[in-house]
């Protein structure tokens, strides 16, 4: 009778541990981080979107106030500013997904690739 109430304890407190710490575990795995790099196609700064081409594959990334602006190469970039960015020209963002768009925390752009 012990044993069977022990085992029963055990059980509903490894199903009460599972349904506490599963939305958290869930939550972690839904914020994909990556990367897109490519051209600049079209910039809509009323929806803080752009979109980048690479190849025939067009891709949106997404940027707010939170975003760092670099200009030049990864290995040699200043600070700069949205506003210098123009289209034609190379994009790099880093960020995390969401869904197909990339929320963008950090973006190098250059003039030429």
């Amino acid at each position: 009778m012990r044993r069977s109430m022990l085992t029963t304890l055990a059980l509903c407190l490894g199903v009460l541990v599972t349904i506490a710490v599963g939305p958290a575990v869930a939550a972690d795995k839904g914020a994909k981080k990556g990367s897109l790099n490519g051209t600049v196609h079209m910039m809509n700064k009323d929806t803080s979107t752009i979109s980048v081409r690479k190849g025939t594959v067009e891709r949106q990334v997404v940027y707010n106030a939170d975003t760092k602006w670099l200009y030049g190469t990864k290995a040699d970039h200043k600070p700069s500013s949205l506003d210098q960015l123009k289209e034609g020209w190379y994009l790099n963002c880093q960020g995390t997904f969401d869904g197909v768009k990339l929320v963008a925390n950090l973006c190098h752009f250059r003039e030429t690739k």
